[in-house]
């Protein structure tokens, strides 16, 4: 459910990004990012009451740590606790943040207004397979099985498009950033940086190792290699690769909407 009440005007990011998973939101998003200049912050969930560690971690590396008492205090609301934790740290500065759930993008738009939106998409079966194998790398099959890739797919490929119309009804200016391009193109990146008024960085790369993402620092390096790995070079079998296909017919309204049909 979203905030109540709107954050005030000198603590809105200057943009936010609405990411479907695995759709190279978090490499666009460090390649933003100019510390301490220009902020772009990985999934804080910062409407919530409690914070992930990804943040935590994001803190420590901008030189902004946060202690333990801070850090473990209760508060009765996300809003009051984005005031109380980052207020501080965010005055003054250009920021921005990204999230990968249609229920947190939602909580976002209604309680920080964000000027301008970027919506990162990526071929929903190429998000599939990319699941199965993150999975796999982190051996975390415990908390994300294949059915939870499945409904992860479906139901947040309904929610961008829902999204995208509500931003389109509110007239907020948003661009699309399909995968596709904006990792082989520098034109389109360079459009995005333009879109967003910010001089980009450099990295790819940041925070992570610390994301226990390290084995895609290993695939990709530190910057933009330009390099679409096709669904053979996967190391997945048969049937996931007819599962991720099996997913992309579910999701037929979102791949012709972002032109992947």
């Amino acid at each position: 459910m979203a905030e109540p009440c709107p954050i005030e005007q000198e603590l809105r990011p200057d943009f936010y990004v609405a990411a479907i998973g695995r759709s190279g939101s978090t490499a666009l998003c460090n390649w933003l990012c100019r510390p301490p200049e220009q902020l772009v912050f990985n999934e804080p969930f910062f409407l919530r009451t409690t914070n992930p560690r990804l943040l935590r971690i994001q803190l420590t590396d901008f030189g902004m740590a946060a202690g333990e008492q801070e850090w473990c205090q209760e508060d009765a609301s996300g809003l009051e606790r984005f005031r109380r934790l980052m207020a501080p740290r965010l005055r003054r500065r250009k920021w921005a943040m990204k999230e990968v759930l249609c229920e947190e993008h939602a909580r976002v738009v209604a309680a920080f207004a964000p000027p301008r939106v970027i919506i990162t998409v990526r071929n929903i079966v190429d998000v599939a397979l990319s699941f199965f194998e993150k999975h796999r790398a982190q051996n975390n099959l415990d908390r994300f099985s294949d059915e939870w890739v499945r409904a992860y797919c479906v139901r947040e490929a309904a929610g961008i498009l829902h999204l995208r119309g509500a931003l389109a009804g509110a007239g907020t200016p948003t661009r699309v950033a399909r995968y596709e391009d904006f990792t082989r193109s520098a034109n389109d990146r360079a459009g995005i940086a333009e879109f967003v008024g910010w001089r980009p960085g450099e990295t790819t790369d940041r925070h992570l190792a610390s994301f226990d993402r390290g084995f895609e620092v290993e695939r990709h390096g530190s910057s933009f290699s330009g390099h679409l790995r096709t669904r053979s070079q996967r190391s997945l079998d048969q049937l996931h690769k007819t599962l991720a296909e099996e997913i992309g017919e579910e999701c037929q309204a979102y791949q012709a909407s972002f032109g992947y049909s």
